[in-house]
């Protein structure tokens, strides 16, 4: 059984300001990165590990960027 990785999806305000974070215990990068882009609602979600930005997630209308 593979070891999991913890990861943390940030939700970023239009200022620019974390406003919440959501714990994401996943098997490998990839499946936090769809994980992370599910929760994307109306705010932005940046998914890091450790002190590694993974990706970032824009709002509906916005641009995916990594």
């Amino acid at each position: 059984m593979g070891s999991f990785k913890h990861y943390r999806a940030f939700q970023i305000d239009p200022d620019g300001h974390v406003f919440g974070c959501i714990n994401l215990v996943c098997d490998d990068d990839e499946q936090a990165k769809r994980e992370a882009a599910s929760l994307v609602l109306v705010h932005r979600i940046e998914l890091w590990r450790l002190d590694q930005r993974i990706a970032q997630f824009e709002s509906p209308g916005g641009v995916v960027r990594q």
